[in-house]
């Protein structure tokens, strides 16, 4: 029996054994439905239903998929919220309805698309409650809203951050300006507009202004300046976060947004949280709109610490760049005072401050075929103009990297005799990169670039992993030419071919009872519906689900 045959229907059995999802009878099922205000899709009414929706949200889900669980509570409340706003949630079970998710090309769970009258568009809030409603309330409203005495209370508290313009002239530019950044940002935030001169002298405008109106810090935020979009937008989402507030995996993606640099003040205690508190946030008052700062638990998210090269002892913080993810942690033998940390962030401001990179030491020894390359020792071997230099960037702990030992090894001993060429490995986990180069920011292990050594430029490889594919990219992208003994190559392919030949042999001998379950059990772990022909490991996620267990979270 081929397990792809049965893949789809053995992890679904698989997976409803292990989260003990078991549908005993319909009328449990109807009872289920019964007691929620989502909406139960299947093939038979789905389209009916889509058709028939001024709006609506619908989620494409598993059973057995983590998220989904995490989501469906949320799912639920904002189902119920917003049911009297004529806001429908409805929901698709995947493995019951696996020919309609495919026509619907859901690429993994869960998976949520907003639906207007039988038309399909991309859910891009977040999988809260607050956050669901506050999307798909933002939904029903005009990029722009006409505001009155009458409605202008209600809509200045309607949701966490909206956006008033005080412009009494519609065919002015201030106005188009205006406009045009509410349609941009109609997805994150409520816009509205007054043209009533007597609505903005009881709000205290006197002439073209806008104002943020929020429900924390001091309420609302009133923007200086030109109106123009580019300026608004910087303030609109520099003033849509706290000025020094608690961060977590909630709401990372508000501060992210920003694109600010954040400011991490990290605290494992109530005491330690306080005197960041008292010594902090008027450094953070007082630089707000050029750095988000933050308060981190540091018993829950000691890795953050660790990738801003943070000693485990607290109090403790650190700026990091979001661009270049530039890491400028303050020193811990220092006292944290409002003096310090004022003087360490108008160094950081004014670009006076060094970037901090991790590195291993430097071998004492480094005469292999594959150079091994350290953070210390980056600028001087891989940009070196008179090489070209090949690196595989790794992390120890990364399956497909391992795989590619032996076959980056061979690649190393075949051209070991080229003066101006060098095969290279770096661990990127315990070694910062110490570029600002966008091309060398890492977001999948393994990463192979080739430093050219005329120029420095980069390019990427992503050709088979084989001896001979290197080989290929080399000659074609290398600034130098480069020889190889083209026999021992041929020697290495054979080898390659018995290897292979030899682990045929060991998986044709296999049980096929022990094949089918070692499938099933991947399948149910998943959570990714079509398989990715990448097979790169994402930096973020792999460094996470390695770390999964340490007792630590991650952002």
């Amino acid at each position: 029996m081929k397990v792809s045959a049965v893949r789809f229907m053995l992890s679904t059995l698989a997976a409803l054994a292990v989260t003990g999802v078991v549908h005993a009878t319909a009328d449990d099922a109807a009872a289920a439905a019964a007691d929620s205000d989502v909406k139960v899709l299947n093939a038979d009414n789905f389209k009916e239903w889509a058709d028939a929706q001024e709006i609506g949200l619908v989620e494409f889900y598993a059973p057995w998929c983590g998220h989904c669980k995490a989501l469906a509570p949320e799912y639920e409340k904002a189902a119920t919220s917003l049911k009297d706003e004529s806001i429908a949630l409805a929901k698709v079970d995947c493995t019951e309805n696996q020919a309609l998710c495919e026509e619907m090309q859901i690429p993994g769970f869960p998976t949520l698309k907003i639906v207007k009258s039988g038309d399909f568009d991309a859910y891009n809030g977040t999988r809260k409650e607050a956050g669901i409603v506050s999307y798909m309330r933002k939904q029903l409203l005009p990029a722009l809203s006409e505001l009155s005495s009458d409605n202008f209370n209600k809509f200045t508290v309607s949701d966490r951050v909206v956006i008033v313009g005080f412009i009494e002239d519609t065919a002015s530019p201030e106005y188009a300006e205006l406009e045009s950044l509410a349609k941009e940002l109609r997805d994150e935030y409520s816009f509205g507009v007054v043209t009533d001169k007597e609505l903005a002298a009881e709000q205290g405008i006197t002439e073209s202004g806008v104002v943020v109106y929020k429900t924390f810090d001091d309420g609302k935020d009133v923007f200086e300046g030109d109106i123009t979009a580019d300026a608004l937008r910087s303030f609109v989402k520099a003033s849509s976060v706290p000025i020094f507030d608690e961060i977590s995996g909630e709401n990372y993606s508000m501060y992210a947004q920003t694109g600010l640099p954040f400011g991490f003040a990290f605290f494992d205690s109530n005491e330690s949280r306080k005197l960041l508190e008292e010594q902090i946030y008027p450094i953070a008052k007082q630089y707000k709109g050029a750095i988000n700062f933050v308060l981190i638990d540091a018993s829950k998210y000691a890795s953050q610490a660790d990738h801003l090269n943070l000693k485990h002892e607290w109090p403790a913080f650190a700026i990091q760049n979001q661009g270049n993810l530039a890491k400028f942690p303050f020193p811990q033998d220092k006292e944290i005072t409002e003096e310090n940390i004022e003087s360490f962030v108008k160094d950081f401001t004014n670009d006076k401050l060094a970037p901090s990179y991790k590195s291993e030491p430097i071998p004492e020894t480094n005469d292999k075929g594959v150079f091994v390359l350290v953070s210390d020792q980056f600028e001087e071997v891989a940009m070196d103009k008179n090489k070209d230099v090949l690196v595989e960037f790794y992390a120890p702990w990364c399956g497909h990297c391992k795989r590619l030992v032996p076959i980056y090894d061979k690649l190393g001993d075949v051209l070991k005799n080229n003066e101006n060429l060098v095969i290279a490995k770096m661990d990127a986990i315990a070694n910062d990169i110490p570029s600002s180069d966008p091309a060398l920011q890492v977001q999948g292990f393994p990463t192979i670039v080739l430093i050219r050594g005329d120029d420095n430029s980069i390019v990427e490889y992503h050709g088979n992993r084989s001896v001979e594919s290197f080989i290929e990219f080399l000659e074609e992208n290398a600034a130098n030419s480069i020889t190889y003994d083209k026999a021992a190559l041929a020697d290495e392919e054979d080898e390659e071919e018995k290897e292979k030949e030899q682990v045929v042999v060991k998986k044709d001998s296999e049980d096929d009872d022990v094949e089918v379950e070692v499938e099933v059990e991947v399948e149910a772990e998943a959570e990714v519906v079509a398989e990715d022909e990448d097979d790169s490991v994402p930096a973020d996620k792999a460094e996470s689900e390695k770390q999964e267990d340490d007792g630590h979270d991650e952002l």
